[in-house]
């Protein structure tokens, strides 16, 4: 495997944490080796760390693979969140979660659009 980049570790290990991604595919994608992924999951550095917000654009652009669509309902959406999180996550929530990521993402009326890779 050619020589990984420490932003590609940091985004594989990222993606590694995201609900039903293992550890293998988070490398296959970003060309990094299990065990750079693995200890960078050990050091607990906060920029891997997943938020609410962020499981959400990983459900919303499958995990980052999608780069823009329509956000439909977002009740699926909702229901994947609320079936890891058990918060009684609503489409109205995860619209809320998916505005806080303004950086990342822009939302204009019913369309989505990545602006910046994720993870």
């Amino acid at each position: 495997m050619a020589a990984a980049t420490a932003d590609d570790v940091r985004r594989a290990t990222k993606l590694s944490r995201v609900p039903g991604v293992t550890i293998d595919e988070a490398c296959r994608r970003f060309g990094v080796t299990k065990s750079a992924v693995q200890r960078a999951r050990k050091a607990r550095d906060p920029s891997t760390d997943i938020s609410l917000a962020e499981l959400a654009l990983a459900a919303l652009t499958k995990n980052g693979t999608v780069t823009a669509g329509t956000l439909g309902t977002l009740e699926d959406v909702a229901g994947w969140l609320d079936y890891i999180n058990h918060d009684g996550c609503t489409a109205t929530d995860v619209r809320r979660l998916l505005a806080s990521l303004g950086d990342v993402l822009t939302i204009e009326d019913t369309r989505w659009r990545l602006h910046a890779p994720w993870p």
